[in-house]
């Protein structure tokens, strides 16, 4: 989902919303800074980020329940 290359959690959901609520809980957790820095982004780059990740998510119909 773009996070720290060097973090192996796992991440799942059923859908991209459930997918990145799950992201949002671990980033929480285990990655405070990058919460913090995603404050700043401009909304363009996170809406941006939203659907590059469907686009991924859509193109990957095994990964999905």
């Amino acid at each position: 989902m773009g996070g720290p290359a060097t973090c192996t959690a796992v991440l799942a959901g059923n859908t991209p919303d459930e997918m990145i609520a799950s992201g949002m809980e671990h980033l929480k957790q285990a990655h405070p800074e990058m919460v913090e820095s995603m404050k700043t982004m401009p909304k363009e780059t996170m809406d941006a980020w939203r659907a590059d990740f469907q686009t991924k998510w859509d193109a990957q119909p095994e990964m999905q329940a």
